[in-house]
């Protein structure tokens, strides 16, 4: 008389529509990872849905050599199969070294307790710590930076940092308060309505070494301040570019046509 336990699973006929297999099975490898869950299944039937070695030892979600030679599959896609079921609520770690296979009992044969059966299992799996992983460490974020928000913001900060480098090309252990001199420079836009472009055009022609005003302009409150005398000096100072003299405008000039 055959006094051996058989054990088997039964798979609905709706299993491969369910959403969680459908996405395991549409990634790369994802037929591979299909069969290794279903070989998996089989494994942990005999144990209520556990994967054990032996009847007292589990298969270590740390070390899964010895499973993927078992299985007959490579030890790189073992893992990741486990790693897809747990992230598609198909397999659960328990404790941190025990690997349960979530839906089994729905797949385990009927008998008069599988009601009871079911209930129980999801109780253990509701109950026992699970294996998360710490979250990433929280990013550090700069208080400065984040108050920058506006364009006018970014391109303030980006003028007093040229003011600061530009002294810095005659003293180069000068360090300015740029962060600070950002906020006049921002009023000079938004309140004052100056164009950036111009304002980058004013900073340079002051802060040339030779000029009056470099040591004079050393902040962006003394610039904003200045503003509009150092703009009307700059274009004073400006030449009107000569024409150049071709023989077309020769003969524009005198009317003379070829």
């Amino acid at each position: 008389m055959d006094t051996q336990k058989y054990y088997y699973i039964k798979l609905k006929d709706n299993y491969f529509e369910q959403d969680n297999v459908k996405i395991l099975e549409a990634v790369p490898n994802g037929h591979i990872y299909s069969l290794i869950l279903i070989k998996m299944y089989l494994k942990a039937s005999k144990h209520n849905g556990q994967l054990m070695m032996t009847s007292t030892i589990p298969y270590d979600p740390a070390n899964l050599t010895v499973l993927a030679s078992v299985l007959r599959h490579d030890v790189a896609h073992v893992k990741e199969a486990i790693k897809l079921g747990i992230e598609l609520d198909l397999i659960t770690i328990l404790d941190g070294h025990q690997i349960w296979l979530t839906e089994i009992q729905n797949m385990i044969g009927k008998s008069s307790t599988e009601a009871d059966r079911i209930r129980l299992y999801r109780a253990k799996l509701d109950n026992s710590p699970k294996l998360v992983e710490p979250p990433p460490p929280p990013i550090k974020k700069d208080p400065e930076k984040a108050k920058i928000q506006t364009p006018e913001q970014v391109k303030a900060l980006y003028l007093s940092t040229l003011l600061e480098e530009l002294h810095q090309s005659v003293d180069s252990k000068y360090k300015g308060n740029v962060k600070g001199w950002a906020k006049d420079i921002e009023r000079l836009i938004r309140i004052d309505s100056r164009d950036p472009e111009e304002i980058e055009n004013v900073i340079r022609w002051a802060k040339e070494p030779s000029s009056f005003w470099f040591p004079n302009i050393m902040s962006g409150r003394k610039l904003r301040e200045k503003y509009s005398q150092l703009l009307t000096q700059m274009n004073r100072n400006i030449k009107p570019k000569k024409e150049e003299i071709t023989l077309e405008s020769i003969a524009k000039k005198y009317q003379i046509r070829s």
